[in-house]
């Protein structure tokens, strides 16, 4: 899940994928606009793919990564969003920027590369003065692909562990205010690509277990954290298909929503029902008390309405969703762009301001 305390792999790279026809998963019609209209944001850099890192309707961080062509460099950037303007701000220095976590513009995590001849996986901190350089206890194994902070002293991160015998291990670290911990899950093969977490005793992992028996068996695979352990939760499988699950999102330990591509399915506690997308690569996301999924395609945008995703057609910028994520007082942000990335690209900003109450 995009919250606004995380952003990883939640922006997905590639563009507009093809999409499912309506009829297949049974979209109904398109409701009229929402209430509240989206507000227009600037974004920080044009010609770039954007994510960002929210944390109010003026304080924001958010990455860039620029389209180049030929001889070039293409490394992110990094912002920040201050009372509604943004600056660009020098990176660590060690490591490029990857995964962005934190609670406000005093308390951000960057989580990156070093691109050595070994390699090796980079925990950074910013208290927006100066940063605090590789805090990862073992930073030529443990590689995050997504990262949510519950407060300053509590940062949750998964991705994979890379153990001596060369195998790729699921893993899941916290901060703790003062060091990481890290479970490495060494009895499977395979990686957490996102996580969601609720509280520090209700937290969802979700990825993939390599079962090893043809090139590219991948099958999906989803644990929950209850403070105490984490315990795999059986996930149908697709035997024969790569099926890796890329995104998370949970309104407690018995609602909970996982993904692949447009697959889609529900789980209530005891079992699972699909209610796969009408488009690709969803990117969930509640509002005023509504489950979105910002999709690769058309359409873009849906709700979902207890029994069907609605089409919702109130953001009518670009031509798809590449992040929804929330901030604590119930606002909406969507980064949506079109373009091909070859010849030309526009991403746009856009907030859903929370409901008014009274």
């Amino acid at each position: 899940m995009t919250k606004s305390t995380s952003l990883g792999r939640h922006t997905a790279s590639g563009l507009a994928v093809a999409a499912a026809t309506a009829a297949a998963v049974g979209l109904v019609a398109s409701p009229a606009s929402a209430a509240e209209p989206w507000e227009s944001l600037t974004v920080p850099t044009t010609y770039a793919s954007i994510s960002v890192l929210p944390f109010d309707n003026k304080d924001a961080y958010a990455k860039s990564v620029p389209f180049c062509f030929d001889e070039c460099s293409s490394s992110p950037k990094l912002w920040q969003r201050t009372g509604g303007t943004w600056k660009q701000t020098t990176p660590p220095s060690d490591a490029e920027v990857g995964v962005l976590a934190g609670t406000g513009v005093n308390d951000l995590w960057v989580f990156g590369s070093r691109y050595a001849a070994t390699g090796s996986y980079r925990f950074n901190h910013y208290d927006g003065t100066k940063w605090t350089s590789n805090l990862n206890p073992e930073p030529k194994n443990a590689e995050v692909l997504d990262a949510e902070a519950v407060s300053r002293n509590s940062v949750w991160a998964v991705g994979n562990y890379r153990a001596t015998d060369g195998g790729w291990h699921p893993m899941a670290t916290h901060w703790d205010g003062s060091a990481w911990k890290t479970t490495k899950l060494t009895g499977i093969e395979g990686q957490f690509n996102a996580l969601d977490v609720n509280s520090d005793t209700d937290i969802w992992a979700v990825g993939y277990r390599d079962k090893g028996d043809t090139t590219g068996d991948y099958q999906p695979l989803a644990m929950h954290y209850d403070g105490t352990e984490w315990r795999e939760v059986p996930v149908p499988e697709t035997p024969g298909q790569m099926y890796m699950l890329n995104e998370v999102i949970s309104n407690g330990p018995n609602d909970v929503w996982i993904a692949s591509g447009s697959k889609v399915s529900q789980g209530n506690g005891k079992t699972w029902t699909r209610h796969d997308t009408p488009a690709s690569w969803p990117k969930f996301a509640y509002h005023n008390g509504q489950l979105y999924a910002g999709l690769y395609g058309s359409p873009k945008l849906v709700r979902w309405n207890g029994t069907a995703w609605v089409q919702d057609t109130s953001l009518t910028q670009g031509a798809q969703v590449d992040q929804l994520t929330t901030t604590p007082d119930g606002s909406l942000y969507a980064v949506h762009s079109e373009g091909n990335s070859v010849f030309w690209y526009n991403a746009f900003l856009s907030r859903l301001a929370p409901p008014t109450t009274g």
